[in-house]
């Protein structure tokens, strides 16, 4: 057995007008303080088990300088074991890399890189608070592959104000011509607490694209993608076959994973836990060697079985229903007649083979990937 590992860096250089994550900006001495008890919090994760993937994330990880980043990085190699074709990720901000940077974090064994592109129109950058510009993105993207990464993939948003399917439909066509092997397309949404939000409450005249042309910008992006060669394989994201993201698949398949930093989620035996999301505690609680946990809870059966069908759903090759039932001794459609047959007829979900057989697939139909939470919502209010 295996397991994977989330990291959370907390840091940026500056914070993105639409961010709603745990960060802060970036400061030498905290972020010093904050590595140390973070190194602290992984030596006393169990390492029974050699991990598969691991994932750095943000925040900003590559806010840090080459050196920092390299000793931490080769914390997290002496202290788990790993499997000889493990998947190692990091997620890095164009303005903040260079070819230095990028080659120390390759060789400190980071075999991906996730790049937050997020467009490749400079006045949407600009709207968005990101610190690069496209020509930066580009030169990431090169830099990159010239150190030995070969497993590369760019996040892009649509919905952005301003933004059109012309605009979009650029962005996309310079994402490809980079061939990166996977790209992650993901709708600007407005949460509470971002200074987007604030903005729009403020009454400040800024007009978000309306759900028409939402939809237009996401079936665009399948078909544009696919036509490419991308494989649509979650709802968000697309790969070149063979590169799909095995980090988040094993999240969207209830795999066990450990994670570690500030509003850190781990999930193993069945009990999901949430370190605390304040840097002044989780530092405190890290000196008195005592847990960041600051919630937990125990996942019954329902809530499982609740959990992998909406999660098993986000995948666009869906839910094999025999390998669904052999693993939580139930069978979907007498646990879920009504529902499942009221998004049939909805045209949300599809299933191919007989209700009663377990050779079957459900899967969400193109229209349910557009309404995808619709469909959630079915399940998630049962758990």
């Amino acid at each position: 057995m295996t397991t994977s590992l989330y990291v959370h860096i907390p840091f940026c250089l500056k914070r993105c007008i639409y961010c709603d994550f745990v960060s802060g900006i970036y400061n030498p001495a905290r972020a010093d303080a904050y590595l140390d008890a973070l190194k602290n919090e992984i030596a006393n994760i169990p390492n029974e088990k050699p991990l598969s993937t691991f994932f750095i994330g943000g925040g900003t990880p590559t806010a840090l300088s080459s050196g920092v980043l390299s000793n931490f990085i080769n914390h997290i190699f002496t202290h788990f074991r790993f499997v000889n074709n493990y998947e190692a990720t990091i997620e890095a901000n164009p303005g903040t890399v260079d070819k230095d940077k990028l080659k120390a974090i390759r060789s400190a064994g980071i075999n991906r890189i996730s790049i937050g592109v997020q467009s490749f129109n400079d006045d949407e950058l600009s709207f968005l608070g990101r610190i690069h510009n496209k020509e930066e993105s580009c030169q990431a993207v090169d830099l990159a592959r010239q150190v030995g990464f070969e497993n590369i993939g760019i996040d892009l948003i649509y919905g952005i104000p301003g933004q059109d399917i012309d605009s979009w439909e650029n962005t996309l066509g310079k994402a490809v011509s980079l061939k990166p092997k996977h790209i992650s397309t993901y709708e600007l949404t407005v949460e509470k607490q971002t200074e987007l939000y604030k903005y729009l409450i403020g009454g400040n005249k800024l007009i978000l694209p309306d759900e028409d042309k939402i939809i237009e910008m996401y079936e665009f992006t399948i078909d544009y993608l696919t036509s490419e060669g991308y494989i649509h394989y979650e709802i968000s994201n697309f790969a070149l076959p063979g590169n799909q993201c095995r980090n988040n698949l094993n999240y969207w398949d209830r795999g066990e994973y450990y994670g570690a930093g500030l509003g850190a989620h781990s999930f193993i035996n069945a009990q999901r836990y949430h370190n605390t999301d304040d840097l002044e505690e989780y530092l405190k609680l890290i000196s008195e060697n005592k847990s960041p946990v600051k919630e937990s809870e125990s996942i019954t059966e329902d809530i499982a079985l609740s959990e992998a069908l909406f999660l098993g759903l986000r995948k666009t090759s869906g839910i094999n229903v025999e390998a669904f039932s052999n693993q939580y001794n139930r069978n979907i459609f007498n646990c879920y007649q009504i529902e499942i047959a009221d998004l049939q007829a909805a045209g949300l979900i599809e299933v191919t083979g007989s209700d009663c057989s377990y050779e079957t697939t459900m899967k969400l139909t193109r229209k349910g990937l557009v309404l995808s939470n619709e469909v959630f919502m079915k399940f998630i209010q049962l758990s």
